[in-house]
């Protein structure tokens, strides 16, 4: 057909037939379109009417294709790339080429052709146009996964469900409501995984992590099994974003809420005291002094945790019945202290009134004993070795003078 025959045709018209031709015998003449697709998207005038045109054709998936198909081949990267970013700027564009895994194919063309400066210049425009919007792809996953928990339904049919319209709502779950248990579990385990991916990924971004640890305090709070979650790396993605946003009230508070649903099991319990959640429980607690919401959430959090032994012992080193201390015994001695929170009725199960006075308020030592430990630690810690050392300093034995080795 020729150059002419391309410029005669239309834009939706050229794509289709590129998606025709796209072969290694039709290799120069897709490199081609490419240029004259490129020419098409860069104009002034015309510019977005053509880009519009080769998206609503599938053209974004077309140049997928074209740079997997020739990622080692300079000659067809060359115009893929510089078409491709005259089309990411359209609305709507870099966040489609994120859901198909574009980011990963335009990484794997540009390694191959590192050392070529324009493939590399117009690779790196392209990938810093999709890092820019990698966040809010991040949400949209999010959020499709936190459906299809909430709802019951699988992956693929969680978007088609409208939240603020109840009655489509529910006709779309009694179309679902057949599904095979298998397929709905199967769905959550890999849904789970792109929740702690992109929670690791973007672990910048605030409204992600909000996100990622509100559909896991889903997950807990439905009955689901709580281990995918461990094997997955949600307990380090969940303590790391408390740890990385402790002046953040919707983190720490869906945060101590999701610690506190998955302290119903024990196994799950210890894994959290293993992996840092009782520092994050107790900071949260301590920061948002002027909270009540957060505070009361982190108590509930504390009473979950301290079912385990060590979770317990890691909380009293962090003043645990000093605390309690505050909030049980101060308001019995001084009657018209305020308490804003509920304690929560197992620190009264297994701490005595006692117990929490004498740990607020330990017995002053006297001076003969203070003395006594002393002398224990000097014993107990032995003679320092001098910096330069003698043998007379340590010589017991045989004559003066002589090493006995």
């Amino acid at each position: 057909m020729g150059n002419i025959g391309m410029r005669l045709k239309g834009t939706k018209g050229l794509v289709d037939q590129m998606q025709l031709k796209c072969n290694e015998d039709e290799k120069y003449w897709m490199a081609d379109a490419c240029e004259e697709l490129g020419r098409r998207c860069k104009g002034m005038a015309f510019g977005h009417m053509h880009r519009t045109a080769c998206i609503k054709a599938s053209g974004l998936e077309l140049f997928l294709e074209i740079i997997s198909l020739w990622e080692k081949d300079e000659i067809m990267i060359r115009p893929a790339f510089r078409t491709l970013l005259q089309i990411v700027p359209e609305e709507g564009a870099c966040e489609h080429l994120l859901e198909m895994g574009g980011r990963d194919v335009i990484d794997r063309a540009m390694n191959n052709h590192i050392e070529d400066p324009q493939i590399k210049g117009d690779g790196t425009k392209i990938m810093y146009a999709l890092l820019g919007k990698g966040a809010v792809v991040a949400m949209k996953d999010v959020t499709r996964v936190s459906k299809s928990i909430e709802y019951s339904v699988p992956l693929s049919v969680a978007e088609t469900i409208q939240i603020d319209n109840g009655k489509k709502k529910q006709k779309r779950f009694n179309q679902v409501e057949d599904e095979l248990d298998h397929d709905l579990e199967r769905g959550q385990k890999a849904g789970i995984l792109r929740v702690v991916t992109s929670m690791k990924k973007f672990s910048h971004d605030t409204s992600v992590q909000v996100g990622g640890i509100e559909t896991m305090m889903l997950l807990a709070r439905k009955g689901l099994n709580p281990r995918d979650i461990v094997q997955a790396g949600g307990i380090e993605v969940l303590v790391s974003a408390m740890t990385s946003y402790p002046k953040s009230y919707q983190i720490q508070w869906r945060g101590c809420a999701t610690i506190t649903d998955f302290c119903e099991n024990l196994a799950i319990c210890s894994e959290l005291g293993k992996r840092g959640a009782v520092a994050v429980v107790m900071n949260a607690y301590e920061r948002f002094s002027d909270q009540k919401d957060v505070r009361q959430q982190a108590l509930w959090a504390m009473a979950g945790l301290s079912k385990i032994d060590h979770c317990k012992e890691r909380m009293e080193e962090l003043q645990l019945k000093i605390l309690l201390y505050k909030l049980i015994l101060i308001p019995i001695k001084s009657p018209g202290t305020l308490i804003d929170v509920v304690v929560p009725l197992r620190f009264h199960q297994i701490y005595t009134h006692e117990g929490l006075d004498l740990a607020a308020n330990p017995p002053k030592k006297s001076l003969y004993d203070l003395k006594a430990e002393k002398k224990a630690a000097l014993d107990k810690k032995g003679k320092s070795k001098p910096a330069f050392g003698t043998v007379d300093d340590f010589f017991v034995g045989g004559e003066a003078g002589l090493v006995d080795w």
